[in-house]
């Protein structure tokens, strides 16, 4: 449930601070004090779009802060676990939303910043708000079938997992029979470009890393004389000698033996001649290593011609191809296996088609499955919608769930009315006066009975979705009377396993509750702003006198208000 909400820099509303509790809490106040700016700012922190003009005049940013007490949250612990936010030890969670002028918006879950939408999985199994925007929503036939799903509850999630996953694969098998559809339509003239560019990288025999060794050969082949200089230059000047000098080797074996013929006289000389030794044989290899290259080595100046024609070659492919010969092949092997399709595409439409076949006589299957639960299910949601509307003095309405399947026989219409959702088109009907057929909720209902459906349907969704706050934002258009405390009744009830937040101006409804506040619009040196206090016994006798009576507060009104005040405890106790 929502224990607290801070809100700052919103609309009217410097800062204000609300401690709401379990149970009945209801928010009166004069038309324009602030009540819809409260309800805002709760809207804003459960992720409903942000809009900056909701930034008070002056202000460069704005915040709103919900405090949540967690109890049996399964569903949002598991959320929370998921997008790896520890759970707090006291069993809280907050949410934060914070805007600025520039735009920017950001929120958070238990200070961790996340997406909006991170923030609406978590917020749509916590608070469950109804206000007149909905009635919009139960309005629109497409919006139904998502209500009786609701209402079916877990008898319908495995069987609609199901039918989704046929129709996603159904679907699949689909594109890819439009796929290869497209490709025959223009496949004489595709397989002759297909085969022209695989035989042209064919023929150029391709190897991985060429290139790169090609440019090294290249570079050898552009230097070869003085590569070749400095072989013969070494090897004289380590080996042969050159112009009656001595080669490095011949003085080396030359100082060898002077060591040698003393060494026996001072000891210390034979480690000298040891490395001396080791010297001759390094210089042994690398002289035998030079000789090798100098015979390996070949300069044929044909060659250098022909690396540049291949490089050539590699770079005109490069710039049809890829960016390299490794891009080259991959896309060589694309070729060959779109050249596949086509000559195979026949045989492979014939097997898709038997497929798409298959899957969609499962889809129907399926469909049927889901919709025989519907139709079940409808006849409960009428049964239980009417029995609350009864209870909201709509003893005379009748009320039916129109589920339509297309004709099982007619394939194409078949075809073009599956959905993952299943093929059912769900419209509710009612009839709220007796002799009135049955017709559309949008073409037969008034505002007040409007207001009254929707109670019905938030309390049976409700109980079902477990969801443990209710919102209801002035729902009481075009009540009144003995309807109005109806209403009180039903949301009274409803607050007896839901904490109910519920802004009102029914003087019926604000003397069911069990916590009164009291929404105030002050002006001060030039500046209004909105306050909020929570009433007392006294305080809340007033405040209903007052909604009863106007701005003139009356013992009548007043022993009125105390009247509305003690019936309610009385039903409250029952």
């Amino acid at each position: 449930m929502i224990k607290h909400i801070l809100i700052k820099n919103i609309a009217l509303i410097d800062e204000l601070s609300i401690e709401f509790y379990d149970g009945f809490n209801v928010l009166t106040g004069e038309t324009g004090a602030g009540k819809s700016i409260i309800i805002d700012s709760v809207n804003l922190a459960l992720g409903e779009r942000a809009d900056r003009d909701l930034i008070k005049s002056g202000k460069d940013h704005a915040r709103v802060e919900v405090l949540f007490s967690l109890s049996n949250a399964a569903k949002v612990y598991d959320i929370l676990t998921g997008y790896g936010i520890d759970p707090e030890p006291d069993e809280t969670l907050l949410l934060t939303r914070e805007l600025t002028v520039q735009g920017k918006n950001v929120c958070r879950i238990n200070g961790r910043t996340v997406t909006l939408s991170m923030l609406r999985e978590i917020t749509r199994h916590l608070v469950d708000i109804h206000g007149q925007h909905q009635h919009q929503y139960l309005l629109n036939p497409e919006s139904h079938i998502e209500f009786l799903d609701k209402y079916c509850g877990p008898v319908l999630d495995e069987p609609k997992h199901q039918l989704a996953n046929t129709y996603n694969k159904w679907l699949n098998v689909r594109k890819e029979i439009s796929r290869i559809e497209g490709v025959n339509r223009d496949g004489v003239r595709r397989k002759d470009i297909l085969l022209y560019q695989i035989n042209e990288i064919k023929e150029a025999r391709l190897q991985p890393g060429e290139e790169e060794e090609l440019r090294k050969e290249r570079t050898l082949m552009m230097h070869a004389e003085k590569i070749m200089h400095a072989a013969n230059e070494s090897y004289a000047l380590l080996y042969t000698g050159k112009q009656g000098s001595s080669s490095v080797s011949d003085k080396l074996a030359e100082a060898l033996s002077l060591i040698k013929a003393v060494e026996n006289i001072d000891d210390s000389l034979d480690s000298i001649a040891d490395q001396l030794e080791n010297l001759q044989y390094t210089l042994e290899d690398v002289v035998i290593r030079l000789r090798d290259f100098k015979e390996s080595f070949e300069y044929d100046p044909y060659r250098l011609e022909e690396i540049e024609e291949r490089l050539q070659l590699i770079h005109n492919l490069k710039r049809k191809y890829g960016s390299s010969i490794e891009e080259i092949l991959d896309f060589k092997a694309e070729l060959e296996s779109e050249l596949s399709l086509i000559e195979n595409s026949e045989e492979r439409l014939a097997i898709l088609k038997s497929q798409s076949d298959d899957l969609f006589s499962d889809l129907v299957k399926s469909c049927i499955v889901v919709s025989d639960i519907r139709k079940q299910k409808a006849m409960e949601l009428e049964k239980e919608l009417v029995d609350h509307l009864c209870d909201l003095n709509m003893d005379k309405t009748r009320f039916k769930v129109s589920i339509q399947t297309p004709d099982a026989t007619d394939i194409d219409s078949m075809f073009s009315s599956v959905t993952e959702n299943g093929f059912d088109k769900v419209e509710f009907l009612i009839s709220p006066n007796p002799g009135e057929p049955l017709r559309p909720l949008a073409k037969i209902i008034s505002g007040g009975e409007m207001s009254r459906v929707m109670l019905a349907f938030k309390t049976l969704l409700a109980d079902i979705d477990e969801i443990p706050t209710m919102i209801f934002d002035e729902i009481d258009v075009g009540v009144s009377g003995r309807t109005a405390q109806k209403v009180a009744e039903k949301i009274g009830t409803i607050s007896k396993v839901h904490q109910v937040i519920c802004v009102t101006h029914l003087p019926q409804i604000a003397s069911m509750a069990d916590y009164h506040y009291l929404i105030e619009k002050t002006t001060k040196n030039n500046q209004t702003n909105t306050l909020v206090s929570i009433l007392d016994t006294h305080g809340r006798q007033k405040e209903i006198a007052r909604m009863i009576g106007g701005t003139e507060i009356t013992q009548l009104s007043l022993e009125h208000a105390g009247e509305l005040i003690n019936n309610a405890e009385i039903f409250k106790s029952k």
